[in-house]
Parts: C-alpha cells; sequence; structure tokens
C-alpha cells in the first residue's frame, strides 16, 4: 500500500471523526492528553475542516509568539526600525571629550546580533567611526546607559531552569549579542565580555552544565570535559547586557571612567537603525527566538512595562476575541500563557492579507524547527507554520497556502497538551495536515 493510499484513507476517517465530534488525531497516550484542533478555510462564511475542543484554553509555548509577532506589524508596520542613539555630552578639546558618551535604546534586539552580521553595519564600528570624525580620541568620562525600562530581564514567570540558557535571554532597553555569551571551558574567559563574572566550576562526573540565577552574574559550572575534549563552550544568557555594552564602548573610545557630572555641549555621534521589523519577525519566528520575541511586544509600550505593552497588544488586536486567554509574555516560554486554537485561527484569519505576517511563518519541510515535519508527505510545501514546544507541550499554527498563488487557503491551529510522546503526536499532526486540502 502506497502512501497516497494510507493518507486517502486516513482522511476518510478524519472527515467521520469530525462527523462524530471525536479527535481527529491518533497518537500513544490519545487518552491522557488534551487535544484542541481548529483548521478552517480563510474564508469564514465556510464550515471549519476540523473543530475539536477549539475553545479550550492551553499552553501554546512558542505559538505564543504568532500573536505578539501579529500585534506589532498590525501595529507599527513591517518597514518600523528600532533606533539607537549615541551621544558625546560635554566639552571636546584637543582630542578629548570632557564629558561622558550616553546611549539611550529603544529595545533593539538586534545590535550585535549574530543572525543580522552579513546584512548590518557593525555597530560598534559605527561608534568608533564617529568618534574619529568629531576628532574624539579619548574620554574623561564614561559610557552612561539611559535610564533603563521597567520590567527588564528575564520574566518572572519563567521557570528558574531555562533562565541559565540561551532561551532565558530576557529583554533590555539596550540588548546586546542576543543577550547571550559564550563561556569557554576551562579557561572561563566570556565572549563578549562580561563585566563582573564570577565562574565556579563544581567538577562532577556528569556532562558541562551551567546554573545562573536572575540578574546575577555569578555562574556555577558542574560536569567535565569529555575524555578526548580540551575545552568546551557554554552558550549563557547575559545578566546584564547594558553594562556588557557599556563597557565595550568604554573600551574603544578610551574612557577613564571618571564620573563627569558637568555637561555642556551635546554631540549626536551615531543614530542606529535596525533591520526592518518584516525581517526582525521572520528571523524571531524561524528560530523561535524568545529574546527577539519580548522585545516586539515591548516595542508596542515603548519605555512602559511589560503589563502595558501586552494591554497594548490586545488593543492592537482589537476586532478579535481574546475573552479569557492569558498572556504572560511574547515569546511562550511562560506556562502562564492560555490561548484556545479558535482564538489563534481567529488572529490568523485578521492577518491572512498581511504579507509581512504570513511570511514570517516558516515554510514546512525548509526552515527551522519545522523542516522536518510532513516528511515524505505530498504537499508539505504549501504550508507556512509556526512549532510550540516544551515538556508535555506540542502545538502549531499557520496556514496552508494555494500552490498557485502561494495566498492562504486555510488558518491551522492545533494543540496538544499533557502528550506523553511528542514524537507521535508530530507524526499524527502530519497526517492530519495531508488530508487539508
Amino acid at each position: 500500500m502506497n502512501i497516497l493510499r494510507i493518507l486517502s484513507g486516513f482522511g476518510l476517517m478524519m472527515s467521520a471523526a469530525v462527523a462524530f465530534g471525536s479527535c481527529p488525531l491518533s497518537f500513544k497516550g490519545d487518552n491522557v492528553a488534551s487535544v484542541g484542533v481548529y483548521i478552517a478555510p480563510v474564508d469564514a462564511a465556510k464550515e471549519p475542516t476540523y473543530n475539536f475542543q477549539s475553545d479550550h484554553l492551553m499552553t501554546p509555548a512558542s505559538v505564543m509568539k504568532s500573536v505578539t509577532v501579529a500585534a506589532a506589524l498590525k501595529e507599527k508596520g513591517g518597514d518600523y526600525k528600532w533606533e539607537t542613539r549615541v551621544m558625546a555630552v560635554g566639552k571636546v578639546q584637543d582630542g578629548t571629550l570632557h564629558g561622558n558618551i550616553i546611549i539611550e535604546g529603544s529595545g533593539d534586539p538586534t545590535l550585535g546580533s549574530k543572525y543580522f552580521s552579513d546584512d548590518q553595519p557593525d555597530f560598534l564600528n559605527m561608534v568608533k567611526q564617529s568618534l574619529q570624525r568629531y576628532g574624539i580620541e579619548r574620554v574623561d568620562g564614561r559610557t552612561i546607559a539611559a535610564t533603563a525600562w521597567p520590567d527588564e530581564g528575564a520574566v518572572p514567570s519563567w521557570e528558574l531552569e531555562d533562565i541559565p540558557g540561551v532561551d532565558g535571554a530576557g529583554f533590555y532597553r539596550l540588548n546586546w549579542c542576543d543577550n547571550v555569551f559564550t563561556l569557554m571551558v576551562p579557561s572561563m574567559v566570556s565572549t563578549p565580555s562580561i563585566p563582573n563574572l564570577s565562574v565556579k566550576w563544581n567538577k562532577t562526573s556528569s556532562g558541562l552544565s551551567a546554573w545562573r540565577n536572575a540578574g546575577s552574574s555569578e555562574v556555577t559550572v558542574s560536569g567535565q570535559l569529555g575524555k578526548k575534549q580540551s575545552r568546551a563552550a557554554l552558550r549563557i544568557s547575559m545578566p546584564d547586557p547594558t553594562s556588557a555594552l557599556t563597557a565595550k564602548i568604554d573600551s574603544i573610545s578610551h574612557c577613564k571612567g571618571e564620573k563627569i557630572s558637568a555637561a555642556n555641549d551635546t554631540i549626536v555621534l551615531l543614530t542606529y537603525t535596525s533591520p526592518a521589523l518584516r525581517d526582525v519577525t521572520r528571523s524571531l519566528m524561524i528560530r523561535s527566538d524568545n529574546q527577539m520575541a519580548e522585545s516586539t511586544l515591548r516595542l508596542l509600550a515603548p519605555g512602559r512595562s511589560r503589563s502595558a505593552a501586552i494591554a497594548a497588544e490586545r488593543k492592537a488586536l482589537e476586532g478579535v476575541s481574546l475573552q479569557y486567554m492569558r498572556i504572560a509574555d511574547g515569546s511562550g516560554l511562560s506556562r502562564h500563557n492560555a490561548v484556545s486554537p479558535r482564538q489563534l485561527a481567529e488572529i490568523l484569519r485578521h492577518m491572512s492579507r498581511n504579507s509581512d505576517y504570513i511570511s514570517s511563518f516558516a515554510r514546512v519541510g525548509m526552515d527551522g524547527t519545522v523542516r522536518s515535519l510532513m516528511k515524505d508527505v505530498p504537499g508539505r510545501e504549501n504550508f507556512v507554520l509556526k512549532s510550540g514546544s516544551m515538556t508535555g507541550v506540542v502545538c502549531y499554527c499557520g496556514y496552508r497556502l494555494d500552490p498557485q498563488t502561494k495566498l492562504p487557503t486555510h488558518v491551522i491551529a492545533i494543540m496538544v497538551n499533557n502528550a506523553p510522546d511528542p514524537t507521535d503526536v508530530r507524526k499524527a499532526i502530519s497526517a492530519l495536515l495531508s488530508t487539508v486540502r
């Protein structure tokens, strides 16, 4: 029996399942899992293809990013760019700035990012060139960051085990190098350099891991190098990206670090702009980047708290029923988030004519976390999806596209919580998607 006959038979079973209101997914442990499915034509006048427990609130994991991105693109537009200003405040005499360098950020998630290094001018090099342009060879004072925003750093409802790693890179008014540093073991040298970093190594028989509490510059490395390893690199979330960036600017501008309070003149050395929002959202969605997602959320209420940004997100999505939806962050890393499949699908339908939004989703079989989804299933190239996963959670949302026009024909929201076997759940989801035409 070939794959096409199998899928055809599966489609008939699914149609029958919907007719009798039973779950359209079959996988190991489906009797103990929570499942919600809503797949429907973009045309709201047509009946849903699959509709099972679609109003049940569930943990979304990273498909929450699709909500954040929808609000940001609708409110700001794909052309939006973050700005970072660097200013010299004081008198410039004989090549010396008798004053300070002030850096004023707006939450740009891409400063020093390795994901945009090929397309963006080097920020530090631009600062250096700007200093030279104004004849500043040294600085009596130091680099000072403008006032921080409320609720910087990791979201309080993130789990402690997520904080030390790349996933736990939080939001700051001044983000730097993706808010992540590399710690080399055994030298314990950090790149970029982290001010006041303290490292303790507990040599145990396990593999290497790192622990850092939220906001702390104390890192505990546990484990040991492998028998054939002379060194290893650990990727760790930064405790304070702002201080790491200002220290780097201090070094390239030869700041003496004196406290200079008197200020006369203000020279705007540089206004640095980020890539366009559409490029940032595509990067964060495909790679499921938490730091960039949190920065995108905070874009909705610049200078204000996280709760103010969430309120602005709800306002931006007026026209979609978000009743009872719980929003704790922009990335979906918090288990306090709760959304229903129907709400996700309605947001997707609401944004189905926004080309920037549609292109932010990963192409099944080609991009990011959906590269291996629907393997060997005909037609998988017609789907663009965002995945969401954490322990016990497997979710997907996105669109089925017309093969010719590449415009959305269906909105898709599939959510499984308390999944015993995520691999088997993904196989069942792949089979279900193969029936969508």
